[in-house]
């Protein structure tokens, strides 16, 4: 008889319904998941991404401006990854200068200065796409299905950013009505 694996706990604030248990274990999950992209993408980087302290956020944004056709401003690069948190795009960005990794392109628009890949960047992605290929994209071919699994989960994470985001929004909208009228947000 193979031994009992114990059923992780769930904050019971958090979940009173077998739905919302399921939800919560989602979003441990995925709270958990993005924690280990992040680092991962930082790590690929290898010594002189520690070096010149570039985590793995700054290194999706690289990733970003490095595949993008035109150069990218601020906004782009806040659209396409779904962030509002402005500011830390910003330090982002001028931790990739600092680096020599980015270079200002000019201005797309009378308030915003837009950013293309530097050659060293280019060096460096080769070695972070060599790296993520030996440790996750060509072991992950030995999953079966996984393409299939990956292009499924996907389509099922961005219909719950699509939840979360909406979530947001009509809360944000509560709130502004509310403070206009001096009361407190009613809870949905």
């Amino acid at each position: 008889m193979a031994p009992r694996v114990a059923e992780p706990k769930i904050a019971q604030h958090l979940a009173t319904t077998p739905h919302e248990v399921a939800v919560t274990r989602f979003e441990q999950g995925l709270i958990c998941a993005a924690a280990a992209f992040y680092r991962f993408y930082g790590v690929l980087l290898g010594r002189e991404g520690r070096v010149r302290n570039i985590s793995g956020q700054d290194n999706a944004i690289l990733q970003q401006i490095t595949a993008a056709s035109r150069p990218l401003a601020v906004t782009d690069i806040a659209r396409f990854a779904n962030r509002d948190d402005i500011a830390n795009i910003q330090y982002s960005l001028k931790k990739l200068l600092r680096a020599g990794l980015i270079e200002k392109a000019g201005r797309t628009s009378a308030r915003e200065t837009s950013y293309v890949v530097s050659e060293l960047a280019r060096r460096w992605t080769q070695d972070f796409l060599t790296l993520r290929r030996q440790l996750f994209t060509d072991p992950a071919t030995q999953i079966p299905d996984f393409d299939d699994q990956l292009e499924k989960s996907a389509h099922l994470l961005n219909l719950i950013a699509g939840f979360y985001d909406h979530g947001t929004r009509v809360m944000s909208g509560a709130e502004q009505m509310v403070q206009t009228a001096g009361q407190r947000p009613p809870r949905p």
